[in-house]
């Protein structure tokens, strides 16, 4: 068996799916069934930059303008997903991005009614942005609170990278004292005032293109928290060649709980089987390797423990078939 073929059957685990980046080709073009549908389309390929990422998500959103719409393009991924041999994923999903003529509890139904309905283990992370208003927040926090292990597994706070962390010190004690379990991104220097938001934090989305210090390391290996790379995001923008000497690599050797996701990138078409392909081209992994961190990453889901023995042991299952 050839190397993509063990990688095409390896069953995945996906923490980080971006819904408005992460509807297929296929469904999109249902969803405009009209004569500027191709230009629709061509528009959100052109991928050149985050802005342009951030407009196409924001195209894709006014797509979704009802409940039908929004159950189709759910649908339609979850069954890439299925595709993919994915066995547990994580969708990310920011409601304010959608229209307000939608209701946020009702997009939150609709998406947990079509995942319940595929038998596909997904959970829901609610993004909150920085620049959110005030009135959205509180939305956002009733619905976190309401559906938190109930379908929402959790928060990703996505900061204005020119925003400190410390100016939402008592969002995050909150989220600390009603152990709520919360997800931050680390694209610039960790400074003194944001060390103990990032150090409480389930998952760090590692955005840095240099080695962590050895501190660092420390504290993230002892907290037991993960360390997320977004494949698809560093290949598209060609910023592989920025990470020297495989220093992911040597996090994974140091014990560390690392895990790549592909944060995919709307109507690109890729799927997890590329972003493995791509990941195997870039690092000195292994199947081995890729085993362990498949269940160092299950062993940590914030989910009841019975769904995640019967998670790790499917997984081990259906690995143990490449050896």
């Amino acid at each position: 068996m050839t190397l993509f073929e063990s990688l095409k059957i390896f069953p995945k685990v996906d923490l980080h799916i971006d819904f408005l980046g992460s509807i297929p080709k296929e469904a999109i073009y249902k969803l405009t069934n009209d004569e500027n549908a191709e230009e629709i389309i061509d528009s959100m390929l052109e991928l050149d930059s985050i802005k342009n990422y951030d407009n196409a998500k924001n195209l894709v959103a006014t797509l979704l303008n009802n409940l039908d719409n929004l159950e189709l393009a759910t649908t339609s991924l979850i069954q890439k997903l299925k595709n993919d041999n994915l066995i547990y994923g994580e969708i990310f999903l920011n409601l304010d991005l959608f229209l307000k003529s939608l209701k946020k509890e009702d997009i939150i139904k609709t998406i947990l009614k079509v995942i319940k309905k595929s038998n596909l283990d997904l959970n829901i992370v609610l993004e909150i942005s920085s620049e959110t208003s005030k009135e959205d927040l509180y939305q956002n926090l009733d619905i976190l609170y309401t559906y938190y292990q109930k379908g929402i597994t959790g928060v990703y706070f996505k900061k204005n990278k020119f925003e400190n962390l410390d100016s939402y010190q008592a969002l995050f004690d909150k989220f600390i004292k009603d152990k709520i379990e919360y997800i931050v991104l680390l694209d610039s220097k960790l400074t003194n005032q944001n060390k103990e938001i990032y150090y409480n934090a389930s998952r760090i989305i590692y955005n840095l293109f240099e080695a962590p210090s050895s501190n660092f390391i420390s504290v993230i290996r002892d907290s037991n928290i993960i360390l997320e790379f977004p494949v698809t995001y560093q290949s598209y923008f060609n910023l592989y060649d920025e990470l020297s000497n495989h220093f992911v690599y040597d996090l994974y050797k140091e014990n560390v709980k690392i895990t790549f996701t592909t944060w995919d990138m709307t109507l690109l078409d890729t799927d997890l089987l590329n972003e493995y392909c791509k990941l195997f081209n870039v690092f000195p992994f292994n199947l081995h390797d890729l085993v362990t961190i498949t269940l160092n990453v299950l062993s940590k889901l914030n989910v009841k423990d019975d769904i995640k023995n019967n998670l790790m042991n499917e997984f081990r299952e259906k690995a143990n078939e490449l050896f």
